[in-house]
């Protein structure tokens, strides 16, 4: 677990701040201060789309905009003096040429992250079912690189959403035992459209969060959760408390009907809503208010 967090607070924070730390120092050639210009821009754009923002602080992104903008702007007041190009030799070059290559893969992969935040397939509209808040899509898109759902067939467009505090984050600290701690926990759920409920499953604990435990036998992974029928899909509503669902299978829903609070039941790292939409057992496309979300994006309720 903690390899993981670790492993997220580099890739998010000590990476880009290093890239621009080297950036804005002087170099003995233009073209290498430009090499290092390409690596720090390239991997922010890339860490900016793909970086799990709730858990570094959802405003650090500005934060982190803004001193690449100060180390581009060191950049060019340190170098403005040194020759363009290095010597003719191949260890002058190797830098510069191996710069090009790290920043070649990263435009690749922001890019195609960037794909992941609109879908080809035809989307069903639905209202979104948490209110009072700013909400943040933690897993979301149709790319794995953006949403780790993408790889399995009925919840490859599923988003997972986490709310933000005040601060821009999910929670109180790296990762609370406490499931009070984390904001979205208790919000009340509404059911995502007008239609029939098709399936209501409650009675299952919520769970402390984890990253690394394995789900107990005999507890769906949905947990406790609402499906209702949306036009010609399933909607899947899940990881509810036990004991909020408050409707039943057959029951007539609209978009103000509370169908329960936010848990964390079945199989989940910690609290949050994940919804998904199914059409003949393959996943849809879900947009809200005519807005297809991917990881980072927010909803202000």
């Amino acid at each position: 677990m903690w390899f993981s967090i670790v492993m997220l607070f580099l890739s998010s924070l000590f990476f880009p701040v290093y890239f621009m730390i080297e950036l804005g120092r002087k170099r003995t050639n233009k073209l290498v201060c430009f090499g290092w210009f390409l690596v720090a821009t390239s991997y922010t754009v890339y860490i900016l789309n793909v970086g799990r923002w709730d858990w570094i602080g959802y405003y650090f992104r500005y934060v982190l905009i803004a001193f690449w903008l100060y180390s581009v702007v060191r950049a060019v007041r340190n170098n403005r003096d040194v020759p363009l190009w290095p010597p003719r030799s191949f260890v002058s070059w190797a830098g510069p040429a191996l710069s090009a290559v790290f920043a070649a893969l990263f435009v690749f992969l922001g890019a195609y992250a960037l794909t992941g935040h609109q879908a080809s397939e035809e989307a069903v509209d639905l209202r979104f079912p948490l209110r009072g808040g700013t909400y943040d899509v933690a897993h979301g898109g149709s790319r794995t690189i953006v949403n780790y759902h993408n790889e399995y067939l009925p919840q490859k467009y599923a988003l997972d959403i986490v709310k933000l505090n005040a601060g821009g984050w999910r929670t109180m600290g790296i990762y609370p035992s406490e499931l009070q701690a984390y904001a979205i926990y208790g919000d009340t759920l509404y059911s995502p459209c007008n239609g029939k409920v098709l399936e209501a499953v409650d009675g299952f604990e919520d769970r402390a969060p984890t990253l690394s435990e394995k789900l107990p036998e005999g507890v769906a992974p949905a947990g406790n959760h609402v499906a209702v029928g949306c036009l010609d899909t399933k909607v899947y509503v899940a990881h509810m408390q036990k004991g909020s669902v408050k409707v039943k299978a057959g029951d007539t829903v609209d978009v103000n009907t509370p169908i329960g609070l936010v848990g964390n039941s079945g199989n989940t790292s910690e609290p949050h809503l994940h919804i998904h939409a199914e059409r003949n057992g393959a996943g849809v496309p879900i947009t809200f208010n005519g807005e297809f979300l991917a990881r980072n994006g927010l909803i202000r309720q």
